[in-house]
């Protein structure tokens, strides 16, 4: 306490030092004086301080009591859950020494029935995975909540094994019928709408005459994006207007086999994989058909002209050898004029056989990239993934088969044209010693 009251007692002496004394009063006078107001200075700051420190002690002794009571019921409490965990754990091994029994006795008493309720849980699981996704989906909305029960159970009650005997005895029969249903029918667009579809056994679906493929997860059918060829289309038609045993096609793999078509390339996509010398061929096969066709228009038109008696063919020979009284000289003027006018009807066939040649030279053309563009990509990736050789043989193979296709039907043109050539040439040689003998 002394050394918190020092600070006070030089600020007071301070303070007293710096009044200004009266020169009348005597120094021992002011002596005593100033020494009483000290003391009455420290009198006063001992009893302020004083107070402060018996609340402070006061405070703290409080905070005690608290803290020890703190402290005391912490360790009640641990105590007691000491003995809360000690007994728990004498119950939970005490409960596992009983479920240990409680099995081993289920297992005794079990006996051979664990070996069907095994073949239960087996067939539920096995009717589950195929129903999931069968076309029966929709007819049978509670059968994949019943299978899971039955999946989950250990120990199998009467009902169970009813539910699962009846699932598979709607399965046997839905699986020979023909049969009309009502199902929400999602088409191309994501947009669904009620509609008649109609279910042959657990393979096919059909609704307006096209395929549909069962969507679960969105509680419907959705329609093929691509449909078989017309004759699969026509023959399922025939079946649903029918009113007695008709021929139709389903999907043995019910559903593999049409989901294929998806995948499957049109004739475009053929043509596309021939790449720049698949369309080359094509273009090939289009002008050499265009100037096929134009070239037999002409013959045509020039046989009217041969063929006819008054044609101006024969009117022009006519005045040619008019003038020539020497048989030789005109058998040569006529033959000059047959070698001339044949020129013109020969035009252009050759050009017919020129897009015929050239067509299956760049299918090889073709045939040979393609089967470069394999071996680099066999350097490249190797043979262990097929992917990466098919867009090379795609190639090699599409290019020779549109070289074949085009090539075909153009040697046939050619032929043709040849021939019709040939015959006006004959007709024209006829007509000419027709003229010869007639002068």
């Amino acid at each position: 306490m002394k050394y918190k009251l020092l600070p006070f007692l030089l600020l007071s002496l301070i303070t007293i030092g710096q009044d200004e004394v009266p020169e009348e009063i005597p120094i021992e006078e002011q002596r005593n004086n100033k020494i009483k107001v000290l003391l009455d200075v420290v009198k006063e700051n001992k009893s302020i301080y004083v107070q402060k420190d018996r609340v402070r002690v006061k405070t703290f002794i409080e905070l005690v009591d608290e803290r020890e009571a703190m402290l005391a019921k912490a360790k009640k409490d641990l105590a007691n859950e000491k003995i809360r965990n000690k007994n728990l754990e004498t119950k939970f091994e005490a409960n596992e020494k009983r479920l240990a029994e409680l099995e081993e006795s289920l297992q005794i008493k079990i006996g051979v029935l664990g070996e069907l309720f095994g073949v239960t849980r087996q067939f539920a699981g096995e009717l589950l995975a195929s129903t999931e996704k069968a076309v029966t989906f929709s007819e049978f909305p509670q059968r994949p909540e019943v299978l899971r029960d039955i999946g989950g159970t250990q120990v199998h009650n009467l009902e169970q094994l009813q539910n699962l005997w009846i699932s598979y005895l709607d399965e046997i029969v839905s699986s020979g019928e023909v049969k009309t249903i009502n199902a929400n029918i999602i088409d191309k667009n994501g947009e669904s709408n009620v509609g008649e579809i109609v279910r042959y056994g657990h393979f096919t679906t059909s609704y307006d005459n096209k395929f549909v493929t069962p969507i679960p997860e969105l509680n419907g059918f959705e329609l093929l994006q691509r449909q078989p060829e017309r004759g699969v289309l026509k023959n399922l038609k025939k079946h649903q207007r029918s009113d007695d045993f008709a021929i139709t096609s389903i999907d043995p793999t019910r559903g593999f086999l049409l989901s294929l078509y998806i995948d499957k390339p049109g004739w475009l996509d053929r043509i596309a994989q021939g790449k720049s010398i698949g369309f080359i061929i094509i273009l090939i096969g289009i002008s050499g058909f265009l100037f096929s066709v134009y070239k037999i228009y002409t013959l045509r038109e020039q046989e009217r002209v041969i063929v006819s008696d008054n044609a101006s063919v024969i009117l022009e020979m006519e005045d040619i050898v008019k003038d020539v009284t020497n048989y030789e000289s005109k058998e040569n003027t006529l033959d000059e004029f047959i070698i001339n006018y044949t020129g013109k009807l020969e035009w252009g066939a050759n050009w017919v056989k020129f897009f015929a040649a050239v067509a299956p030279l760049l299918g090889l053309l073709g045939t040979v990239i393609g089967m470069i563009e394999t071996f680099q990509a066999i350097t490249l990736f190797g043979t262990g993934d097929p992917k990466q050789m098919a867009g090379g043989i795609s190639q090699a193979l599409v290019t020779t088969m549109l070289g074949l296709i085009v090539a075909a039907p153009l040697l046939g043109l050619y032929t043709y044209i040849s021939q019709k050539v040939s015959n006006l040439s004959q007709v024209l040689e006829e007509k000419a010693s027709y003229l010869l003998a007639k002068n």
